[in-house]
């Protein structure tokens, strides 16, 4: 008897645990689907990014994003959907999904598609506070008037489990492709979810597995090659991996090293008019680079090899791409810029063969164009009083293998106590710890955008104070290009009196060549 109770119970707590799971308030349609309230204002954010754009077929031209009142990503982020009828010097919200008005569900990452029949597809995910990944999905409305400015909209629905961030893609099959992920915690993470009836049904047909050790958002991208075969594209902590499916996405070999060197960030690839690629990604094609010059390539040869390079924003704090072809041939591209400080959704314009030249050829290049500026919602976070933080959480320190860096007409000096740490400020090093004997840093400018050069292959560092100590950090920047916190406790490197200056060692093993791009403020360190 004690098996079949042991059975039983076990079954009873299924049922509960699915009850559960049913009730979740985000597995229930947004509380708000309408119109921007009072507290939706543009006024009223202090978080605004991750975008995507679509435009209709008679060329109406609509972008999403999300938001908050608080600056980050929270359980008050809401998505926005915003329209211009006329080519974009205008932009008017005309829809939000926020689930509970800053309770424990948020609604994020939002992607538009239009489909080749036309109608315009509207994606966002929602996730509960303690998420539990059968209550992390994927909701979807759709019209069939995009060209309108207020079009009719389906009711809302939930296509299934996790995250879709990137866009959808039609097969020459006649077949829909959503590239949803399951993020952390999953294997075949990088799923492909296919409809064989426009987008009616949607059921699982395979997945690529990214291992744990480099598996961040996935965020991954599907490309139909000439050849008919599924390509997959997906961010790692090491920028981007690929998997090519030989039987049409059932199977997918694990996940390598892709030879398009980036940041871990989102890039974006499609298919053009002309049968050629469209890459947009952060910086040069030979070298991994910070969230900065986001550029533009082309390749001839199904992705083989890449060339042109069209600058389209240069500057430190522009991140996740996403755009559409129309059929004049003109390439539209939404992306963020600086989401807690200037708080910009932007828009460029160019076309094929300004790609190509690396240069305006065809009169059509408009760059940072204004879609979206929020300003107000709660105050950016203030440099903390707490205490020392102890760093529990990070990595321990690597130092069996150093690397160096080295910065244009900048001399390494011996990191020691008296040591000026800035070439435009006269701080001066208060205290070290005991593991930074020896080492040495770069006496580089506080302010202003730094490209740093890795000259010998090994693990260098950088001090810099985290978040809640000084909103002036370059910890996300550093951890965007592979940097990992360090399990040390945080320094009083200068002006120790001040909590804000309290800084956090972050650590990467760099290859020979690479570059590092930082804001304000970081110290380099290394040791000679």
């Amino acid at each position: 008897m004690k098996p079949t109770l042991t059975l039983l119970t076990a079954l009873l707590l299924a049922s509960l645990a699915a009850l559960h799971a049913a009730d979740a308030p985000s597995l229930q349609p947004p509380q708000h689907l309408g119109p921007p309230r009072a507290d939706h204002a543009v006024t009223n954010r202090a978080f605004t990014g991750i975008p995507s754009m679509a435009v209709a077929p008679k060329g109406r031209l609509w972008a999403t994003w999300y938001a908050g009142a608080t600056p980050g990503e929270d359980l008050n982020n809401y998505v926005v959907l915003s329209t211009s009828g006329d080519d974009g010097k205008t932009w008017n919200e005309v829809l939000v999904a926020d689930p509970d008005a800053g309770g424990p569900v948020r609604s994020f990452d939002p992607e538009l598609w239009v489909s080749p029949d036309g109608r315009m597809f509207f994606f966002w995910a929602q996730m509960e506070k303690g998420r539990r990944d059968v209550e992390l999905g994927v909701w979807c409305i759709e019209t069939s008037e995009p060209d309108t400015a207020r079009p009719a909209w389906s009711k809302p629905r939930r296509i299934g489990d996790g995250v879709m961030m990137c866009k959808p893609l039609a097969l020459s099959s006649g077949e829909w492709v959503l590239p949803i992920s399951k993020w952390k915690g999953h294997d075949n993470s990088a799923q492909m979810i296919v409809s064989n009836d426009r987008g009616k049904t949607w059921s699982l047909r395979g997945g690529c597995n990214v291992p744990k050790d480099v598996r961040q958002f996935d965020e991954h991208m599907f490309v139909e090659r000439k050849d008919g075969s599924p390509w997959l594209l997906v961010r790692t902590t090491y920028g981007i991996g690929e998997s090519v499916s030989t039987d049409g996405g059932k199977t997918w070999p694990e996940l390598k090293p892709s030879s398009i060197l980036h940041t871990p960030s989102r890039f974006f690839i499609r298919r053009l008019a002309s049968g050629n690629l469209l890459l947009v990604k952060h910086g040069p094609l030979d070298s991994r680079t910070s969230r900065s010059h986001l550029t533009a390539y082309v390749s001839k040869d199904d992705g083989k090899t890449w060339g042109g390079g069209l600058m389209l924003d240069e500057r430190l704090g522009v991140s996740y791409p996403d755009g559409q072809q129309t059929p004049d041939g003109l390439i539209r591209l939404i992306y963020d810029y600086n989401r807690v400080l200037d708080r910009n959704i932007l828009m460029a314009a160019f076309r094929e063969e300004d790609v190509a030249a690396g240069k305006d050829v065809s009169g059509a290049v408009k760059l940072r164009q204004l879609v979206s500026k929020a300003t107000g919602g709660q105050e950016k976070p203030k440099p903390s009083t707490a205490p020392v933080h102890a760093n529990a959480d990070g990595k321990p320190m690597r130092t069996t293998q150093p690397g160096t860096l080295t910065s244009a007409d900048v001399k390494p000096q011996p990191l020691n106590p008296g040591a000026k740490l800035f070439a435009d400020r006269g701080y001066i090093v208060a205290e070290l710890p005991a593991a930074l004997k020896n080492a040495h840093f770069l006496p580089i400018a506080m302010n202003g955008q730094k490209t740093l050069k890795c000259e010998r292959a090994g693990t260098v560092f950088f001090l810099t104070p985290v978040l809640d100590r000084n909103r002036d950090t370059t910890a996300q920047a550093l951890m965007d290009q592979g940097f990992e916190k360090v399990a040390l406790p945080e320094i009083p490197l200068f002006n120790p009196g001040s909590t804000g200056n309290f800084c956090t060692l972050f650590q990467k093993d760099s290859t020979a060549g690479e570059t590092i791009l930082i804001g304000k403020w970081a110290v380099p360190v290394f040791f000679p």
